[in-house]
C-alpha cells in the first residue's frame, strides 16, 4: 500500500508526520490523502504519551493545494460542499488536539496546505525563495474551503486576510512573519530544530488583538475599524467597491469570498465553516470555476510534453548559460531584462547608442522596482546588471548558447542577421526569431543549419505578458525545441509549441479578430460601441484600443503578412492604411483611434470616422450582441482551423495561447472550452447564420462541423455538462 504520510517519534515523545504523496512531485489534497491524515490524527489523539506534533513534508513543497483531477470528478454542489466539510473536520481535529502542534513549512504552502497550517498552534517556515504561503483558490474561481476564510482573519486581521484571499497573492516567509501569519522564519537547516522547540511550548490562543506598547500607535487605527461592527461595515463597502472595479462582475468567487470572510467573522467557527463549505459548493460547478480549472488542466496537457527530455542525450542537465539578443527595441530590451533576472549572461547589441542606453536604463529601473518592493536587495540589482553586456555590434555572439533576434519585422533584415551570426558557431548554437508573423521557414531559408532555427514569439510587454509561443518548422531539431521550452519555463512563461505558418496561431487568430472589428467600424458602428461590446464579454481591451496599443503601423504589417496566406484578413487593410498615412501610430504618438494625453486615453479622435469612410447608408447601428458574436465567432472558428491544420498539437495549446497571450477571458477557459460550453452544434449554427449574412469568412471549420455532427467535446473528460452560466 502506498504511504501518504510517514510517522516518527523522538526521545521527547514528539511525533513528526511527514507528507509524502506517492507517485507525485508535490503534495496535493485528495480523498486518499485526507483519509490517511485523519487516521494518523485519531492515533495521536488516543496516545497520551505523545507531547507534541510536527507536520512537515519529505517533498520540495509542504502542500500545494487540491488535486485538480479529483475536483473535476465532483458532480454537484452538494458533493462539493461535503468534500470540503470532510477536510474542515480534519483541520478541526488538529485544532482540538490537547498538545502543541507545529506546521514546519518548506516550499509551497498553498490553499489546503495553509488551511492545515492555520489549524496548528504554531507555524514556522524557511527563509528560502521557494517557500511561499497563500490562498490561490480565487484564481480557480473558488474560495478557501478548509476554514481559511474564518481562521486567517483571526490570525492576521480582516484587511490583511482579505488582501491574501481576494488577490490569491503568495507571501514569502519574511512577509508572513511580519504579518504574524507565522511565528518564526528560519534557515532550512534549522527548520526541524526550531519545530522541535515549538512543539514543547504550550498551545497559544491568540487573536488579532492590539500588540505590545511599542506597536500600539500602529495597531490602534487598524483595530478601530476591524474591532467594531460599524467599522467592519465601512470596510465591507469599500472592499466591495474595489471588487466591482477589479472584476467587473465577471468572477462570482470574489463576492462569495467577501460573504465568507465578513459573515464568518460575526458567527461561530462551526457556522463559519458551514457557510464556507456551502459557498465553495456553489462555486465549484459554475461556468467561471470550470473555465479556470480547465486552464490548470490544460497546463498539464499541452503539446510540449512530446519534447520532454529531447535534449537530454545532447546536454544531460546542462542548461543555457549565455543568451544573445539582437535589437534593443521594446521587445529586445524586455527579453534581455528577464534573461538577466534569472541570472543568465546576456549580450545585447543594437547599432543605436540611444537604444542601448534606453535598454540599460529600463533594466535598471525594472530591478530597482523589485528593490523598492523588497523582492530584491541592492547588491542583487548590481549582480543582475552585471549579467548584461551591451554593444553596438554582435561580436562574440558565436559563443552564446542561444541568440534571439528582435529586429524590425522585415524578412530581409532578419535573414541578414541570421547570415552574419551563423558564421563559426558551435554545434549547440540555436538561432531564434522573435517575429510575430513572418514564417520561420522563410527566415531559415538562408541558414546553413536550418534545424537550429526556431521561433520565439514573446508578447509585449515581455516582462509582464505570460505567454511564449514557440514556432517549429519541419526541419527544427527536437533538441533545440526542448532547450527553448526549458528557457521559457525558467522565465516563468506559459509555453506552447506551434507549427510554422503565416501568423502561427496567436497572430493569425488575432488578425481575423481585428479585421472583423475594422469591418464593423466601416459599416457604421462607433469605436466606443465596438470596444465596449468586446470588453463587456470579458476581454481586457477592445479590438480598436488594442490596435492603438500594438501600434497602427505594426498591426498593418501583421495584417499584410497574415493576409499573404489568408486573404480574408485583408478586408481591414484599406482602413488601417488610410489611418497610418495620416500619421497616426496609436498610443506611441498619442493619436490613433483614440487620443492620448500624459499617457492617458482622453477619448475617440473625431477625425477617425472620416478616415474610415464609413458606410453612411447603414442607419441601423450594430447591436452589442451582434458585434461580439462576429468578433468572437471568427476568432473561435479560426482557432479550430489551426487545430484542424495541425498548427496546434492540442486544443489545450489553443486555450493557453488565447488566454495568456491574447486576453481571451480566463473564466471562459479559452476558445475551445468556449465551444464545449456552448456545444459545437450551436457554434456551427451561429457560424452558418453569419455566413449567410456576411460571407464565406464565417464558414465553419470542417473539424468543427464534425464535432457538431458527432456531438463531441474537445475536453470530454472535464465536467462540462455540470457547468452553469
Amino acid at each position: 500500500m502506498d504511504e501518504y504520510i510517514s510517522r516518527s517519534k523522538d526521545k521527547n515523545n514528539i511525533v513528526t508526520l511527514s507528507f509524502c504523496k506517492p507517485k507525485h512531485d508535490s503534495n496535493t489534497i485528495d480523498k486518499a490523502f485526507l483519509k490517511s491524515l485523519s487516521e494518523e490524527l485519531d492515533y495521536i489523539a488516543k496516545d497520551s504519551e505523545i507531547t507534541g506534533l510536527i507536520f512537515t513534508s519529505s517533498k520540495q513543497d509542504f502542500i500545494s493545494g487540491y488535486t485538480i483531477t479529483e475536483l473535476n470528478q465532483i458532480e454537484n454542489s452538494k458533493d462539493a460542499a461535503s468534500f470540503v466539510q470532510g477536510f474542515q473536520k480534519i483541520c478541526d481535529k488538529i485544532s482540538n488536539l490537547s498538545i502543541p502542534t507545529v506546521a514546519a513549512i518548506r516550499g509551497a504552502c498553498l490553499g489546503c496546505g495553509l488551511d492545515i497550517a492555520l489549524a496548528c498552534s504554531w507555524r514556522i517556515c524557511t527563509n528560502e525563495p521557494l517557500t511561499q504561503l497563500g490562498f490561490p483558490e480565487i484564481s480557480l474561481g473558488l474560495i478557501p474551503g478548509g476554514g481559511g476564510t474564518h481562521r486567517l482573519p483571526q490570525v492576521i486581521g480582516l484587511q490583511a486576510a482579505l488582501d491574501m484571499i481576494l488577490t490569491g497573492r503568495k507571501v514569502s516567509g519574511k512577509k508572513a512573519l511580519k504579518s504574524s501569519l507565522i511565528d518564526a522564519c528560519v534557515p532550512p537547516t534549522l527548520l526541524h530544530h526550531y519545530a522541535g522547540q515549538y512543539a514543547q511550548k504550550p498551545r497559544k490562543r491568540r487573536g488579532p488583538g492590539i500588540g505590545s506598547s511599542s506597536t500600539l500607535s500602529k495597531d490602534l487605527p487598524k483595530w478601530a475599524i476591524e474591532g467594531n461592527p460599524i467599522g467592519r461595515k465601512v470596510m465591507y463597502k469599500k472592499t466591495r467597491d474595489i471588487v466591482d472595479e477589479k472584476t467587473k462582475g465577471f468572477y462570482p468567487a470574489s463576492y462569495k469570498a467577501l460573504e465568507a470572510v465578513f459573515d464568518g467573522y460575526e458567527i461561530s467557527p462551526k457556522d463559519a465553516g458551514a457557510l464556507a463549505s456551502k459557498l465553495f459548493g456553489e462555486l465549484l460547478l459554475t461556468r467561471q470555476s470550470q473555465g479556470l480549472l480547465h486552464l490548470i488542466n490544460s497546463e498539464e496537457n499541452t503539446g510540449i510534453k512530446q519534447f520532454k527530455n529531447a535534449d537530454q542525450e545532447r546536454f544531460a542537465d546542462q542548461g543555457l548559460k549565455c543568451v544573445g539578443v539582437v535589437g534593443a527595441g521594446q521587445m529586445g530590451t524586455g527579453i534581455c531584462t528577464i534573461c538577466a533576472d534569472i541570472d543568465l549572461r546576456v549580450c545585447i547589441a543594437d547599432p543605436s547608442k540611444d537604444a542601448i542606453g534606453r535598454a540599460l536604463k529600463f533594466a535598471r529601473s525594472y530591478f530597482s522596482k523589485k528593490v523598492d518592493r523588497r523582492k530584491m536587495q541592492t547588491f542583487e540589482l548590481q549582480k543582475k546588471m552585471a549579467h548584461i553586456s551591451p554593444g553596438l555590434e554582435s561580436h562574440g555572439y558565436q559563443n552564446c548558447d542561444l541568440v534571439i533576434e528582435a529586429v524590425f519585422e522585415d524578412l530581409e533584415l532578419k535573414q541578414k542577421t541570421l547570415i552574419e551570426l551563423e558564421k563559426d558557431v558551435s554545434e549547440d548554437w540555436i538561432f531564434a526569431s522573435n517575429t510575430s508573423a513572418i514564417p520561420i521557414k522563410k527566415i531559415a531559408k538562408v541558414a546553413q543549419r536550418p534545424e537550429r532555427v526556431i521561433g520565439m514569439h514573446f508578447f509585449a510587454p515581455v516582462e509582464k505578458m505570460p505567454l511564449l509561443e514557440v514556432i517549429v518548422t519541419e526541419e527544427t531539431a527536437d533538441w533545440a525545441t526542448a532547450r527553448v521550452i526549458k528557457l521559457g519555463q525558467e522565465l516563468g512563461k506559459h509555453v506552447i509549441v506551434v507549427k510554422d505558418s503565416p501568423g502561427f496561431y496567436t497572430t493569425r487568430t488575432l488578425a481575423y479578430f481585428l479585421a472583423e472589428a475594422l469591418k464593423i467600424l466601416s459599416e457604421g458602428s462607433s469605436v466606443e460601441t465596438i470596444d465596449k461590446a468586446v470588453t463587456d464579454f470579458g476581454f481586457p481591451n477592445g479590438p480598436l484600443a488594442l490596435i492603438d496599443e500594438i501600434g497602427i503601423d505594426v498591426t498593418l504589417h501583421v495584417l499584410k503578412t497574415v493576409g499573404a496566406g489568408f486573404d480574408q484578413v485583408l478586408m481591414g487593410m484599406d482602413i488601417l492604411e488610410r489611418i497610418s498615412h495620416s500619421g497616426r501610430l496609436g498610443r506611441k504618438n498619442k493619436k490613433g483611434f483614440y487620443l492620448y494625453q500624459d499617457d492617458e486615453r482622453t477619448g475617440v479622435d473625431p477625425d477617425i470616422y472620416k478616415l474610415c469612410q464609413q458606410d453612411t447608408s447603414n442607419t441601423k447601428p450594430h447591436e452589442n450582441d451582434e458585434i461580439i458574436e462576429r468578433c468572437l465567432m471568427i476568432f473561435v472558428n479560426e482557432s479550430v482551423s489551426c487545430l484542424e491544420e495541425h498548427i496546434l498539437a492540442k486544443a489545450s495549446d489553443g486555450d493557453i495561447g488565447a488566454v495568456y497571450g491574447l486576453g481571451f477571458p480566463p473564466f471562459w477557459g479559452g476558445p475551445f472550452k468556449y465551444v464545449d460550453f456552448l456545444g459545437a452544434h450551436h457554434v456551427v449554427e451561429v457560424l452558418n447564420r453569419l455566413t449567410e449574412k456576411y460571407g464565406k469568412r464565417f464558414q465553419p471549420a470542417t473539424l468543427l462541423k464534425e464535432y457538431a455532427i458527432e456531438n463531441k467535446k474537445f475536453f470530454p473528460d472535464e465536467p462540462w455538462k455540470y457547468a452553469r452560466n
